[in-house]
């Protein structure tokens, strides 16, 4: 058995994670593990799970009954072999378990040796054993409880041991003679902990070394501004006389005699020919010179093509510099979270719900050829390499995000924000590019990234930024991909684009690739080759689509309003979802059309929505007596209706809505895309139905999704009549929206989801 505290609360067997329960027992057993092999008093428990003006009165009893399930999940995940164990030790409790078994300790370990090796004037050993150390690291300690707003001041001693050991890293690879590789490791750490005066004066050694005595200057100077602006004090004697150092070159700055010669004969081992090498292999390296006998110049047509602004990266050259751990990526960023709507819901229906979606993202992060570099709490992490083979993977990680975002919402207005599938249930979504410190560790026996760097922060800026629904991207990724992408700019900044469109993935032969079109894609040309129809004809239609829940039928009316977006010039697409009987009436979706159309908003007063639909049907009818009979029937589309008013019947409304519809069609080709229309009562199943019976010459689609309860309740539903088509839908294998909403437990239990 495995336990992770350096990163997500874990705890894992050969058999997989084991479940630990709600948060409070998630809670306790990290703060023992914290405290591994020994007792833990329960008032310091009690201090830890509750601030103390908080704890309830059953909090000795909470706490108890969570010992009793973790000890129960520890015993059953151990089975006979005998394992960790969670035990009552006078004054409180304690976890009994094997150093190795707790990566923080094993952490602690290597650091150890680490320090010892560099104690003993051995930099190479610490470099490779302190790299071990920081490998084990998954990101933020406990990373999950932090997210929830625990603070121990024990996490933050271990948060800031892992700086300590970075900068004993550094120290030690410096002594090595790694200065070039470890540089931009150390200017991005530096950028991020300002006041750290080691690491500063790290970084000042290595750029002197590289040759920029200047820029080490400037990392003084920065440093003296934050410490003297921030805190009113002076760099300490120190790093004070460092810079004295480099304003003198004092030679004691440059690299050991001793580590100068071992670099000088590892080199001169890497410019020679092996020994016994052909007499062709010695010409081919007298040919390519010393310096590339390791990496032979490619053929000109065999150069890897590259992103503009990337360079990639080649195998590290044989001497003794550590390898550079910073390398261009791409990173795709993603946040799931919900609304009042699922306030209700007990945890556990919480946590399977931010499971699936996570779930989602994973799958669809490595179907466009990602790495899933981290998964906290609701946030998901995914690392897109640029390789030769692959080359930018920026437009990847753009179709990822993408991706994701489309299978959880639906597209509204060109400029209003998606509406979500499952309501509640929103995702954002940030993508950076540039260069990130990446290095790779094992769980499980699969090697995972780790992915670190000032672009992490820069990813996490943006989408703390980032509206619900929506995809951003950072300049360079914006420029990267502007080919295959249509953008708009997000508000005033120059570096914040948005997604609009992507062009779909193509074949050799120009086909949609099918991880890109889904299993839907005949249904969908089938329906979009109606809408060039009645487009170009003037001949209206009705399309049925039938299929069960989980079959597909929402996501297949979701994918074709979302392919009429890029077509927003030539049509125009109302959307409608029927509620259950008793959620709203038969007046309901045809109102939220007639809002879209009008563009009314929630937030609009009634006066200001009364205002647009009568501005909007003065244009449609072309006098104002004529818009303003339109407006007495189609108010209660808008506005409740007075007692003092004649309140129009429902038959009338219908009518006048039927009469908008054929006037908004007549302006610019209209769709109308119906959603669970077998909730609907029987006046307005009657007025969809005949609706394009009704409109002659008319450029109007009329699309309708239902289950087959909907010829339940109207046998002849279509039967017979011109221009309709109906289409039944079979379950789609493999299709990951619907196995998601198959999974999720709805927030309202009467609504349909698929």
């Amino acid at each position: 058995m495995h336990f992770r505290l350096l990163g997500p609360l874990e705890v894992e067997t050969d058999s997989g994670l084991v479940e630990l329960g709600g948060a409070r027992q998630r809670a306790a057993l990290a703060f023992l593990l914290l405290h591994a092999n020994r007792v833990v008093p329960t008032s310091q428990l009690l201090d830890a799970l509750w601030p103390t003006d908080r704890a309830p009165l059953t909090a000795r009893k909470i706490l108890q009954n969570a010992v009793w399930r973790l000890r129960r999940a520890l015993a059953h995940a151990a089975g006979p072999e005998v394992g960790p164990e969670l035990v009552t030790r006078a004054p409180g409790y304690m976890v009994r378990v094997r150093p190795e078994e707790v990566d923080l300790l094993v952490f602690q370990q290597r650091v150890a040796e680490g320090r010892a090796a560099l104690a003993a004037d051995d930099p190479m050993t610490a470099s490779r054993v302190l790299r071990e150390a920081l490998s084990l690291w998954q990101g933020v300690a406990l990373a999950d409880l932090v997210e929830d707003g625990t603070i121990w001041p024990q996490l933050t001693a271990v948060q800031e041991m892992r700086l300590d050991v970075m900068e004993d890293r550094f120290e030690a690879e410096l002594a090595c003679g790694g200065h070039h590789a470890v540089l931009r490791e150390l200017e991005a750490y530096v950028e991020a902990e300002p006041l750290r005066e080691r690491a500063s004066q790290q970084l000042m050694t290595a750029l002197y070394r590289c040759g920029r005595q200047a820029e080490a200057l400037g990392v003084y100077s920065r440093v003296r501004a934050a410490l003297v602006g921030g805190l009113g004090l002076e760099p300490g004697r120190q790093m004070q006389l460092l810079q004295q150092s480099v304003l003198t070159q004092d030679p004691s700055l440059d690299l050991p005699p001793e580590v100068m010669a071992r670099r000088e004969q590892g080199l001169a081992a890497v410019a020679s020919p092996a020994p016994g090498s052909t007499e062709r292999e010695r010409d081919e390296h007298d040919a390519h010179g010393a310096g590339d006998a390791t990496t032979p110049a490619p053929a000109a047509d065999d150069t890897p093509q590259t992103a503009p602004g990337l360079v990639l990266t080649g195998p590290p050259e044989e001497t003794d510099e550590p390898p550079n751990p910073r390398q261009p990526a791409t990173i795709l960023m993603l946040r799931f979270h919900l609304g009042a709507e699922f306030d209700h819901l007990p945890p556990k229906d919480i946590d399977r719900v931010l499971d699936a979606v996570s779930q989602l993202a994973r799958e669809k992060i490595e179907e466009f050829g990602g790495e899933v570099a981290a998964s906290i709490g609701s946030v998901q992490l995914g690392y897109f390499a640029h390789t030769p083979e692959r080359a930018c993977g920026a437009e990847r990680a753009v179709r990822a995000g993408t991706s994701v975002r489309d299978c959880l919402s639906v597209p509204a207005a060109p400029s209003a924000p998606p509406t979500p599938v499952v309501r509640g249930l929103h995702v954002q979504a940030a993508v950076t590019t540039g260069e990130a410190v990446v290095t790779q560790w094992t769980v499980a026996g699969a090697v995972r990234p780790w992915i670190g760097g000032d672009l992490i922060d820069v990813c996490q800026d943006m989408l703390d930024q980032t509206p619900d629904g929506m995809v951003r991207v950072c300049d360079l990724t914006h420029r990267l991909t502007e080919s295959r992408v249509v953008y708009h700019r997000a508000g005033s900044s120059r570096s914040r684009w948005q997604v609009r469109t992507i062009c779909p993935v193509t074949g050799a032969l120009g086909e949609r690739c099918p991880s890109q079109a889904g299993e839907r894609e005949y249904e969908l040309d089938l329906m979009h080759g109606l809408l060039r129809r009645a487009r170009h004809r003037s001949i209206p239609h009705l399309i049925t689509v039938l299929g069960e829940s989980g079959l597909g039928k929402t996501r297949l009316l979701m994918e074709f309003r979302r392919r009429l977006s890029a077509e927003k010039d030539t049509v125009r697409v109302l959307t409608g979802s029927v509620r259950c009987p008793g959620s709203g009436g038969p007046l309901s979706a045809p109102a939220e059309m007639f809002a879209a159309y009008c563009g009314i908003g929630h937030e609009d007063t009634e006066r200001t929505a009364l205002r647009k639909a009568e501005g909007t049907l003065i244009r449609l009818a072309g006098t104002a007596d004529g818009a303003r009979a339109m407006l007495a029937a189609l108010k209660p589309l808008i506005a409740p209706v007075r007692p003092a008013q004649r309140m129009p019947s429902t038959g009338e409304t219908l009518g006048a809505w039927r009469d908008f519809v054929v006037k908004a069609a007549l302006e610019q080709p209209l769709v109308l895309i119906w959603d669970d229309l077998h909730h609907a009562d029987d006046i307005l199943l009657e007025t969809v139905e005949h609706l394009t019976d009704t409109s002659v010459d008319v450029p109007l689609l009329n699309v309708v999704g239902a289950r087959a309860l909907l010829l339940e309740l109207r046998p002849d539903w279509a039967g017979g009549r011109q221009h309709s088509l109906t289409i039944s839908l079979a379950s789609a294998a493999g299709d990951t929206l619907d196995r998601l909403l198959r999974s999720l437990p709805v927030p309202d239990g009467s609504a349909d989801v698929a």
